[in-house]
């Protein structure tokens, strides 16, 4: 189990290295970045399964960071370091699900109680992946599935997953729960899906959300907080960077245009 501390003052990384009692945590390795582009460096080059970072820094936010991490699948855990108390920095970390917050100046007795928490929920859902991963297996082996399928197999199997995405769009479509459904690994899914799709997963289920989006405000009166939640993101600010990005306008402003005089709620 891996550690990441991030935080522009090396003094308070200094500290924290100094006052807690790690020989009280089974961290295999506690790595230090002061900056955020040398935190992303060091999630591509080594596993971090809990990360500490700081919220206000120089070049962006701890807050941003750990969207980052989200946006690129990693699972780790998050506790946050902070002089603030404000509600939004609050709600921000609980959309995006970080585990517990520490105010500075750093009390590194109920630092280590937290860490020590976090180990055992890591610890606990590491195991329990591994126990799906043992039942896939199994699954796999029952039903005699093989890695390398056939031209029709591959495109039978995608054809599945593309309806199964299509009949759940507003759920859970990680690549662990699709490649679940076939009895097949998410490498695999991957791979393949690159191949016949000439995209990735990710890129596909986001285009369908995308796409059923702008269908539902161009022709439905909902709100876009409701759209948000029904093509699967419960970050609304996320959901409208992602619309943005590929439609070249906000969702309220595409509404606007198919729906003139349409106001959100309040």
């Amino acid at each position: 189990m891996n550690l990441l501390i991030v935080d522009d003052e090396f003094l308070t990384i200094e500290g924290i290295l100094d006052g807690v009692d790690w020989s009280k945590l089974s961290f295999e390795q506690v790595y230090t970045s002061c900056t955020i582009d040398k935190a992303k460096e060091l999630f591509k080059e080594h596993p971090i399964d809990l990360m500490l970072c700081d919220i206000e820094m120089p070049e962006g936010t701890g807050l941003d960071l750990l969207e980052w991490v989200r946006d690129s699948g990693y699972k780790t855990e998050c506790i946050f370091l902070t002089c603030h108390e404000e509600f939004f920095y609050a709600k921000r970390a609980i959309e995006l699900q970080s585990l517990d917050y520490v105010l500075k100046p750093v009390p590194y007795n109920e630092l280590l109680k937290k860490l020590l928490k976090a180990a055992d929920r890591i610890e606990k859902r590491n195991q329990s992946e591994k126990y799906q991963a043992y039942g896939m297996q199994w699954m796999r082996d029952s039903y005699n599935v093989e890695e390398e399928v056939d031209a029709k197999g591959s495109k039978f199997i995608i054809n599945e997953v593309k309806k199964y995405i299509r009949e759940h769009i507003s759920e859970d479509l990680s690549a662990n729960v699709l490649a679940g459904k076939m009895y097949i690994t998410p490498i695999y899914l991957f791979r393949l899906f690159k191949k016949e799709e000439a995209c990735t997963l990710v890129e596909y289920i986001t285009r369908e959300r995308m796409f059923l989006a702008s269908e539902m405000l161009r022709t439905m009166d909902l709100t876009v907080s409701r759209v948000s939640v029904n093509v699967g993101y419960n970050n609304y600010c996320y959901f409208s960077k992602v619309f943005k990005k590929i439609y070249g306008k906000t969702p309220s402003q595409y509404k606007r245009e198919y729906q003139p005089g349409w106001e959100d709620a309040p």
